[in-house]
């Protein structure tokens, strides 16, 4: 330590303090930004999450609503057991 504090300094330490005084004011001035939009982005997201909820449940009571059909003729029939042992032609 004495070795250290012995030797001469390899910057200058002039305006040292006033630039770490800087950045806490800056710092502090950015929180308080952040703590003001704070209530925004909160409705924000609960707005996203409504719209998503909302749109999901309509999407699912759509689903369930319609009712399925089984016939040979349909559109499902691709999916039908001749058809499936056929292979490509």
């Amino acid at each position: 330590m004495a070795r250290l504090a012995g030797s001469e300094q390899d910057r200058s330490l002039a305006g040292f303090e006033e630039a770490v005084l800087r950045g806490v004011a800056r710092r502090r001035e950015e929180l308080r930004t952040t703590s003001a939009l704070a209530p925004i982005r909160i409705a924000s997201v609960g707005l996203a999450l409504a719209i998503g909820v909302t749109a999901g449940g309509v999407g699912a009571a759509t689903t369930f609503a319609q009712s399925r059909q089984v016939s040979p003729f349909s559109a499902a029939a691709h999916l039908a057991p001749s058809t499936l042992l056929e292979g490509d032609r």
